[in-house]
């Protein structure tokens, strides 16, 4: 069964996830934001195998770790293509993602979803009864689209493919805490008027 650990990092209370099998404690990280070693000392202590870093986006408070734990653990990197130029120290990745690209999780699959707005190269991770949304959807708001390469327009048709998920899905966003696709479909304004 795939399981999450969720790390609150950096002065931004930036919400880095340890999603895992709790069989063969293969696990992926997904933003491990500002306190690298305070992830490490989680992986640590409970043995997880970690297999891979995915970034939802560039920015320094998902990615400011991303070479401590690559180089603690020999990790690929995986981002969205349109993030590369972004990262910071010209680091480069191993894996490129796109829309609608299975990655697996010991015997378990789940889907990268492109969602700009936030960035050109946003990405949500779809897997069967969750969404980890980065910067693009939180509970009763979304992430910021006047930044670098954001845009008002993309967010919005991001927001309608989220929208068409199934609503039993819970949302692990890049900041705050967790919540119902359901109820941020009744209640969030930007998915009510979207």
């Amino acid at each position: 069964m795939i399981k999450i650990t969720n790390i609150i990092s950096g002065t931004l209370k930036t919400n880095c996830y340890l999603v895992y099998d709790d069989i063969t404690l293969d696990a992926i990280v997904i933003d491990p934001g500002e306190d690298g070693y305070k992830v490490i000392n989680i992986i640590d202590k409970n043995m997880f195998k970690v297999i891979m870093l995915i970034n939802t986006h560039s920015h320094l408070d998902h990615s400011q770790s991303n070479n401590i734990l690559r180089k603690q653990f020999n990790i690929p990197l995986a981002i969205h293509k349109y993030e590369v130029d972004f990262l910071c120290s010209n680091l480069k990745p191993e894996i490129l993602l796109y829309d609608q690209q299975i990655m697996n999780l010991s015997n378990n699959s789940f889907m990268i979803m492109h969602t700009p707005g936030h960035t050109k190269g946003s990405i949500c991770l779809l897997f069967e009864k969750f969404l980890f949304t980065g910067d693009t959807l939180f509970a009763g708001t979304i992430g910021r689209t006047d930044l670098p390469t954001g845009n008002a327009n993309d967010m919005l048709g991001s927001l309608a493919k989220i929208k068409r998920l199934k609503q039993s899905l819970i949302i692990y966003p890049g900041h705050g805490r967790s919540t119902m696709l359901q109820y941020e479909i009744l209640h969030n304004p930007y998915l009510i008027d979207n």
